[in-house]
């Protein structure tokens, strides 16, 4: 590689680091000392792109600022309608309470169960419950 004179540097590895440098090694037909001489100059030289890339950077961020705030009015919106909605729902008059015994009908036959079976009996029992709780209030 380079004819400087070189220092020797002695460090420890995690064992799988170190299995994974020899087979890239072998495999690209480098020593280990260049393969580590060419990641530590690549990592060292990333440090000045990014310093370089900061404007760009700060550019995407500018636009991504910009769509989120985009993103936040219109959910803001969203929920001022919504929050409009819910006011005039609230009122309005109740009307007449749905059939709550034909609904419970519903509900059981949506379980595909025979009346006979304990889940059956056990739903069953759960509704008639509910229902009495809704009719004493």
């Amino acid at each position: 590689m380079e004819d400087k004179k070189r220092i020797q540097v002695n460090f420890r590895l995690d064992k799988n680091l170190f299995a994974a440098i020899q087979a890239k090694c072998k495999a690209d037909n480098i020593t280990q000392t260049d393969f580590i001489i060419q990641a530590l100059k690549k990592a060292l030289s990333s440090n000045t792109s990014t310093v370089e890339s900061i404007p760009e950077v700060l550019s995407s961020l500018y636009v991504r600022l910009a769509q989120v705030e985009t993103r936040l009015a219109d959910n803001l919106a969203i929920q001022q309608r919504l929050s409009e909605r819910l006011t005039a729902l609230e009122q309005q008059p109740n009307t007449s309470p749905p059939n709550l015994e034909a609904l419970s009908e519903r509900v059981l036959a949506q379980l595909h169960l025979g009346k006979q079976a304990p889940g059956y009996k056990a739903a069953k029992k759960a509704l008639s419950n509910f229902i009495a709780q809704l009719s004493q209030k």
